[in-house]
């Protein structure tokens, strides 16, 4: 378990890697505390999460007046934009980040139906794991069960709640995830010479499985991998040029990122203070491979070992 704290080491994510047989449905395990009495900040554009609400209560404001609270357990529907969030502490939060198979094979909800929402245990799982998973809290709280006790009675109840899903459904998210991990501009007919059925059909699944068209999902992950990238010290010259020729001008690639992070990129620097910015980095945001397109090389890092 690596704690990443932020400029105010109060607050902070520890991300735990994800047990190896469930790997291929998570991003990570994490666990965030925050020992202010309130916290306002953003949450970024984001797969499912199932979440544990140990101590604290948290808000977060959906479309129009829809304003979601939390409660003990509950699920965190994949968010297609960022949004603004607070808690009302101290608070200690323990997180399970699905990534888009996961999701899939855990609720199997359309994401283009679900999303940007909290849903209630049980539209997510079956009544008796729902129980389980909604009794955490409280055990926690009593002592029954430490930090990782927690985490791991998480990992049985998705352990036990997957489905196998159907392998050109796999194929659908898998080849998506690795067209839009290649270039921060993908081609779109790319994408449908990828995948195993007509445009139409191929879009109708991209939507249902990742909430957005795959136009959409363009603009999404351009940002989020621009983020990820420019709040890395010391980026090197060309890579920082490659990010602000994917976008029109410095005022698109402001408000693309605002949009989909809730960031600027001045927000974004290491000193920037916020916990969240641990959100976008590799512990924290795995579903696309960040650093595609010849960006690994630019940086020095062994690919096999950020995937």
């Amino acid at each position: 378990m690596s704690g990443l704290p932020g400029d105010d080491a109060s607050q902070f994510f520890e991300f735990v890697a994800a047990p190896p047989e469930l790997a291929p449905y998570l991003n990570s395990l994490y666990i965030w505390r925050s020992p202010d009495d309130q916290l306002d900040d953003v949450l970024p554009a984001y797969s499912g999460q199932m979440v544990v609400f140990a101590q604290g209560l948290g808000r977060m404001q959906f479309d129009g007046d829809d304003v979601g609270e939390t409660s003990g357990a509950f699920f965190l529907a994949p968010l297609c934009q960022a949004r603004h969030f607070s808690v009302s502490g101290p608070a200690t939060l323990f997180g399970v980040s699905l990534n888009f198979r996961g999701w899939a094979a855990l609720s199997g909800l359309s994401v283009h139906d679900y999303h940007d929402c909290f849903l209630e245990p049980g539209m997510v799982l079956g009544a008796g794991l729902a129980d389980e998973f909604g009794a955490l809290a409280e055990q926690w709280r009593t002592d029954q069960l430490d930090d990782e006790g927690l985490l791991d009675a998480m990992c049985d109840i998705v352990r036990r709640g997957i489905s196998q899903l159907p392998e050109q459904h796999l194929a659908v998210i898998d080849r998506t995830l690795e067209w839009l991990s290649s270039s921060f501009k993908p081609d779109l007919d790319d994408l449908y010479e990828r995948l195993p059925y007509s445009k139409r059909q191929s879009q109708r699944l991209v939507a249902q499985f990742f909430g957005q068209s795959p136009v959409r999902l363009v603009r999404r992950y351009r940002a989020v991998r621009a983020a990820t990238l420019l709040s890395i010290p010391q980026l090197p010259e060309e890579l920082e040029a490659e990010i602000r020729e994917a976008f029109y001008d410095q005022a698109h690639l402001i408000k693309e990122i605002r949009f989909f992070t809730g960031r600027t990129p001045k927000r974004l620097q290491p000193d920037a203070g916020s916990p969240i910015n641990d959100m976008l980095g590799p512990d924290g945001y795995s579903s696309v491979d960040l650093f595609g397109s010849g960006e690994a090389e630019q940086l020095g890092r062994d690919p096999l070992a950020d995937s």
